[in-house]
């Protein structure tokens, strides 16, 4: 039961949903279709650091931003 970011074609709304198996998923504000966006993970190292698996750059490596979801 992962929780999955995605942005709604239609309002261009960003957000967060818990997926169960094959349900399909449309935008909270308006209802419209939605496309799942890449998302960067993070973890607690050892020193109570937060760390995100970009080394803080998007995973993506087309720009400086520290979340996907910011890129359009």
């Amino acid at each position: 039961m992962p929780i999955y970011e995605y942005r709604c074609e239609c309002c261009d709304k960003d957000f967060e949903t818990l997926v169960f198996g094959s349900q399909q998923v449309f935008c909270p504000t308006c209802g419209g279709e939605v496309h799942k966006l890449m998302s960067c993970c993070s973890f607690k190292s050892a020193s109570g650091d937060f760390k995100t698996s970009g080394g803080g750059k998007s995973s993506c490596g087309s720009c400086a931003s520290s979340s996907c979801a910011s890129c359009h």
